[in-house]
């Protein structure tokens, strides 16, 4: 499974922010909480910078990283 870091924090985020809009969190609340915590956001990306090799490509058309061996072909 892949690391998907920005697409949880969005999701995070919005649902925070949806949350504070329909007054089940007080917006003070949310507005103290990334006061904050708001750096761990930048350790998150930094951490994923780092854990994910640069030009990676992760999809079956890509071709495969040098350290990878090559796809066997299937049976014709």
């Amino acid at each position: 499974m892949r690391f998907r870091f920005i697409p949880i924090a969005l999701i995070v985020l919005g649902l925070t922010l949806l949350l504070g809009n329909l007054g089940i969190v007080p917006k003070e609340d949310i507005r103290h909480f990334f006061h904050t915590w708001w750096p761990l956001l930048l350790v998150g990306v930094g951490s994923a910078m780092l854990l994910l090799p640069r030009g990676a490509c992760r999809h079956r058309h890509c071709e495969p990283r040098r350290d990878e061996p090559p796809a066997k072909a299937g049976p014709a």
